[in-house]
């Protein structure tokens, strides 16, 4: 079995191949649908050029002077500069790249825009920000998110450097129904944000999941095949293949743009968990199920450990249950055979083989067997963080 199980590294090695094989952004064709002119004029040639993003999160993030502003994945800074010129010199935008020839372009970028006594340009993952704990008082992203092999851990990540009060606003493309495989095995997909793009249910979930409050997804605008062939992302090759695997309906609905808003708690203030998630009580946290928790009937067996995570399969027997517990990092698992139940605070779930359930980080649960034989999971924690 390899260690890397989702594929993670081979993933960014496409994004880099992909953005490093480029010689330009959309331009001004694209940008024009989503900067206003006025906004368009006032940056340098080189970030309009570059542009690649899927909207302008900087219009809906309500930044303020002296805000502190993370731009996840600034590619070449269009989205930076307008924050920075919002914040102002007593403000601060820090703009994260994976790619160092980005980074490069952003810091000529911010240079010539006149801001860069206020903006900090870094290399680096938005699965590992490179800043402390509650350190920013906005994040802010254009299309870069779906990149990612680890959305929850790029979540996670925002959740722990945003401030209390702070707020999350992101420009990302979702989808509604899955694509072709042939296009979803293809790079250009991915590197484009469609192959990687969740459902507007699942973006919601992961950030609720994540700990962030207020969750809103709007201002939708349908991306057709001719939009994204704008993108240089996406080589002739995929586009034909869409072209050819798609029915005439798909086509003028690939993805939609939407604008993503969330906030993380402050104190004393609403919650963390997602819209509909049950209250939360005093239970005993086993921080996942282990195989010497005291429980009759009850097998673990762990597959392989992934980083901070494991894949195990766990085997409740005919009429036994698991301790009620919670786990502290977000949690799935899928039905493998058998019946059984889920309960939550206040409901109850049945499970048969095929399902797939979800846990959000501290949310008390027991899992029963019902059927006549075990009831077996396997614990997808590895995917989820």
């Amino acid at each position: 079995m390899s260690d890397d199980l989702m594929f993670q590294d081979a993933i960014r090695e496409v994004v880099r191949t992909a953005y490093g094989a480029i010689t330009t952004g959309a331009g001004r064709a694209m940008a024009r649908r989503f900067y206003a002119d006025g906004e368009l004029t006032s940056l340098p040639a080189e970030a309009v050029d570059w542009a690649l993003g899927v909207g302008n999160p900087v219009r809906h993030a309500g930044l303020s002077a002296g805000d502190v502003v993370l731009d996840l994945g600034c590619g070449a800074g269009i989205d930076t500069v307008l924050a920075a010129r919002r914040v102002g010199p007593t403000g601060r935008v820090v703009g994260l790249d994976m790619l160092a020839e980005m980074c490069d372009r952003a810091g000529g970028v911010v240079q010539r825009a006149g801001v860069a006594d206020w903006c900090d340009i870094r290399e680096g993952e938005m699965e590992a920000i490179p800043l402390p704990d509650e350190s920013v008082d906005v994040v802010i992203s254009n299309g870069v998110i779906n990149l990612s092999p680890r959305k929850s851990r790029v979540f996670a990540e925002v959740a722990r450097v945003l401030r209390p009060g702070g707020r999350f606003c992101v420009s990302d493309l979702v989808v509604d129904d899955d694509l072709p495989p042939e296009v979803q095995a293809s790079q250009a997909a991915w590197a484009g944000c469609i192959a990687g793009a969740l459902s507007e249910r699942v973006f919601a979930r992961k950030l609720g999941r994540a700990g962030l409050t207020e969750v809103e997804i709007d201002e939708r605008s349908a991306l057709t095949l001719d939009d994204i062939g704008v993108y240089p992302l996406f080589t002739p090759e995929v586009l034909s293949l869409m072209g050819r695997l798609l029915p005439a309906d798909a086509q003028r609905h690939i993805a939609t743009s939407v604008i993503a808003r969330a906030r993380k708690p402050a104190p004393g203030g609403r919650g963390g968990t997602a819209p509909g998630t049950p209250a939360r009580t005093a239970v005993r946290n086993l921080d996942g199920i282990e195989p010497d928790v005291p429980a009759e009937g009850l097998a673990v067996r762990r597959l392989q450990r992934v980083e901070d995570a494991q894949v195990k399969v766990t085997d409740i027997e005919a009429g036994h249950t698991t301790p009620p517990h919670t786990h502290s990092h977000g949690h799935e698992g899928i039905v493998i055979s058998g019946a059984g139940t889920l309960e939550l605070a206040g409901r109850r779930v049945s499970l048969a083989p095929g399902d797939v359930f979800s846990i959000a980080p501290n949310e008390p649960h027991i899992i029963s067997s019902d059927g006549s034989g075990a009831l077996r999971l396997v614990c997808l924690d590895c995917f989820v963080d």
